[in-house]
């Protein structure tokens, strides 16, 4: 899993090669940018790299004589610095309190390159060159290097290897964005420039003394310390297979993002014809191959027969579903979609009204009687409502005569007997007003008791007395239950 991930981050950076680069100074008057006005007679940097502006003036442009192989302010071809390229440093700042002073504000990079002719360069196989490791470069012409096949600090005049510490500074914007190349270490290469001579130098280190000579080739020679540290007006650099120059309009103008071998266009259609058409033909290849596998072991378990069976149910769907049917579970989803449009979204109505546990006034209020109006008893203050089964009651039993006692006269001696006599009058019914407050509850009398006869059968000779009793009405209990058939109204009482 490790190896795949590994893989796939490799294949992605890919596509950032020669998209990064060093962090190095912008080109202008800004802050932290440099600006060079050159010219062979006088020129003039400004540099923005410390904490404050600095311009230096008055710089003249040392060149080399191939006639006289020598070096003057008079000359106009340019110095060249040739060899192998070992390391280099790009700044975007310098600071006092490392030691930089004077022109080392003007410098955008330092390289440090082994002198030698470029096709040997070219020829160096990659491992077997010179390796310097860089510890601190803040000081463009003073690196302090360590451990390495090579360390400058070490270098004399009984080293067996040249050397050039140059400081560079670029005479245009192109040039400025060209030195972005000479990042890549470990390559061969030509920096075609002029050295810096100043009228106040004299012998200060970088600039151009009379001890400085060339060859025949307009190359700075080395002197017996096998090493050379001066500041370079840069004006071209030659790489393998590519250039940059001060306008930018050569040949094989080095471009930022630029590939070698392929070029920045070459690698773009690398990477998306073997990169990611290859990604996606792997991609396929392997889907394949699981499917030829799956293929195999399903004919293992199922059989000829089984296959056969296999392929007729897909030519049998395919003719379904292009003669226009749907299977059971698509069905199934229409319905549940067509039932969902077509059920109406219930309205949420927020009820300023106390909510009474177990009671819901709108089914009551919505719940229409078994018939006919009703009568409200009370006026718009009382809650009781006598339904028609009550009032249908009520006439009956208005229109039925009252019965009263009438006293019997016999002979015989009176006899107590006792007897029963129902008024079928109703009681009248007692109003009451409700309030807020549940009253308690009173227990309804029932129907009235009958009133029982006492008779005595009268003699011949005396006199009948009537005698009539009334015993006083018993309390009976109140019904919970009203399931006898004269009893069929309700009892509204609370």
């Amino acid at each position: 899993m490790r190896r795949g991930r590994f893989a796939v981050l490799l294949v992605l950076s890919m596509a950032l090669a020669g998209c990064l680069g060093p962090t190095t100074a912008s080109w202008g008057t800004d802050n932290g940018a440099i600006d060079v006005q050159f010219s062979p007679e006088s020129t003039t940097v400004t540099s923005g790299l410390g904490s404050e502006s600095t311009e230096i003036s008055g710089l003249e442009a040392i060149g080399c004589s191939s006639d006289t192989d020598g070096l003057g302010t008079n000359y106009s071809s340019t110095v060249s610095f040739t060899g192998y390229l070992a390391a280099s440093q790009f700044y975007s700042s310098h600071s006092e309190s490392t030691g930089a002073r004077g022109l080392d504000f003007g410098v955008t990079t330092s390289v440090a390159i082994e002198s030698m002719s470029f096709q040997m360069a070219k020829e160096v196989v990659d491992g077997e060159g010179s390796r310097i490791d860089v510890k601190n470069w803040d000081m463009p012409l003073s690196p302090e290097t360590g451990s390495g096949s090579v360390d400058l600090d070490e270098i004399d005049q009984d080293s067996d290897s040249r050397w050039y510490i140059l400081g560079l500074i670029p005479t245009t914007e192109n040039i400025h964005e060209g030195l972005n190349s000479l990042d890549e270490w470990h390559q061969a290469v030509i920096i075609n420039g002029y050295l810096v001579q100043m009228n106040s130098s004299g012998n200060s280190p970088g600039y151009f003394n009379g001890f400085h000579t060339a060859e025949e080739d307009c190359s700075l020679s080395i002197g017996t310390n096998n090493n050379e540290r001066v500041y370079v007006f840069v004006t071209s650099i030659e790489l393998n297979g590519a250039s940059i120059s001060s306008d930018g309009e050569s040949d094989d103008e080095w471009v930022y993002g630029d590939v070698a071998l392929l070029g920045r266009t070459g690698y773009i259609l690398f990477f998306l014809a073997f990169g990611i058409g290859g990604g996606i033909g792997a991609f396929l290849l392997s889907k394949m191959l699981v499917m030829q596998g799956a293929k195999s072991t399903m004919k293992t378990l199922l059989g000829k027969s089984g296959m056969d069976a296999v392929k007729q149910v897909k030519k049998d769907v395919k003719s379904a579903k292009s003669s226009g049917l749907i299977s059971p579970n698509e069905r199934k989803m229409e319905a549940r979609k067509s039932a969902a449009k077509n059920q109406p979204h219930e309205s949420k109505r927020a009820s300023s009204e106390p909510v009474i546990a177990g009671f819901d006034l709108d089914s009551v209020l919505s719940a229409s009687p078994s018939g006919g109006p009703t009568n409200e008893f009370g006026g718009k203050t009382s809650s009781v409502v006598a339904t028609p089964e009550s009032q249908k009651i009520e006439r009956e039993t208005a229109n039925q005569p009252s019965v009263t006692p009438t006293p019997s006269y016999s002979s015989t001696p009176p006899q107590q007997v006792r007897s029963s006599v129902t008024s079928i009058q109703p009681p009248e019914q007692q109003k009451e007003h409700f309030t807020s407050s549940v009253p308690p509850s009173v227990k309804s009398s029932g129907p009235p008791k009958k009133k029982s006869v006492r008779k005595r059968k009268a003699s011949p000779p005396q006199e009948v007395q009537v005698s009539e009793e009334v015993q006083p009405e018993p309390q009976k209990e109140t019904r919970k239950t009203f399931e006898e058939p004269e009893d069929d109204f309700s009892d509204f009482s609370f």
